[in-house]
């Protein structure tokens, strides 16, 4: 698995912050893998329908 180094506002960390203690995530790189893998899919997916 490679690194990799991202910087976020203030806000989006409070965000995710928040989601890790709600429970949802235990951390934020696994919110950071599910949003990645999310927009993989979203797009991957809007090319193949492209004419």
């Amino acid at each position: 698995m490679g690194l990799l180094h991202i910087r976020i506002g203030k806000h989006l960390k409070q965000e995710m912050q928040n989601l890790i203690e709600s429970g949802l995530f235990t951390n934020q790189a696994e919110i950071v893998r599910e949003g990645v893998r999310d927009l993989l899919i979203k797009y991957q997916t809007s090319l193949r329908k492209r004419p």
